[in-house]
């Protein structure tokens, strides 16, 4: 059955001379996978730009549970995409937050609030600038530690409290183990989580606060949901 879709490109691998994969997640069908043209056609050329990481497009597929690899025409960009002329920093946000998505949003079924989340990230990744764009990956994936199942507990927090990853939770003293924070971190990670997406650019952070605070986070989703120690884009994005 042809089905029209809203998806947020993750990841483009070559499959062939010819065709390259696309994995997606759509707004009716949740994860799906898209054989594309590749090479250096007009209409290749075109689809890459849209379907750059996290582009949002529409687009139409005839979707069958006997088919992991799907085809997918008539693809238009969503208003707002930003894959159309993004700035440094918003492609750098892109493609971490693409690589991440790739790799946690696996097997998954359609789901109207994770949607929702991710099409409105989206929307306000394409309008920041300045300290919102280079503040706005910390942001996002903290939020998405709650769409994840996994959002920390922050119940028990007070000025000296120390944050349990393993845990989840703040508590009043250290725990046995390495996987925790104290002091101006643990305080940090509590500024993080009253922060609305939109409002990314009143963190305080520099350089280097971020991204001390990107390590914690990649740490608490590796401890809690899949490794995250494979991926390529933090190294880029630390030039933030």
């Amino acid at each position: 059955m042809l089905t029209p879709l809203e998806c947020i490109a993750l990841r483009t691998v070559r499959l062939t001379d010819s065709k390259n994969l696309l994995s997606v997640w759509s707004r009716e069908a949740g994860r799906l996978t898209f054989a594309i043209p590749a090479g250096s056609s007009r209409e290749a050329r075109r689809r890459r730009a849209l379907t750059a990481p996290l582009g949002t497009f529409c687009g139409v597929s005839d979707i069958r549970p006997d088919r992991e690899i799907l085809s997918v025409r008539d693809i238009m960009p969503l208003p707002g995409s930003p894959a159309m002329n993004p700035s440094p920093a918003q492609s750098m946000s892109a493609m971490f937050l693409a690589e991440v998505l790739d790799s946690l949003l696996r097997r998954q079924e359609p789901d109207d609030s994770l949607s929702d989340f991710l099409f409105s990230s989206v929307d306000i990744l394409s309008a920041a600038t300045g300290a919102a764009a280079a503040n706005f990956h910390i942001v996002f994936m903290y939020t998405f530690a709650h769409y994840a199942g996994i959002a920390p507990d922050t119940g028990e927090y007070s000025r000296n409290a120390v944050f349990d990853m393993r845990e989840g939770r703040f508590r009043p003293s250290a725990p046995l183990h390495d996987d925790h924070i104290e002091g101006d971190e643990a305080r940090m990670m509590m500024l993080i989580s009253r922060t609305p997406l939109a409002r990314a650019a009143r963190l305080p952070l520099t350089r280097a606060t971020r991204n001390r605070a990107l390590d914690i986070i990649l740490r608490y989703f590796s401890l809690h949901l899949a490794p995250l120690s494979s991926l390529k884009s933090p190294e880029i994005l630390r030039m933030l």
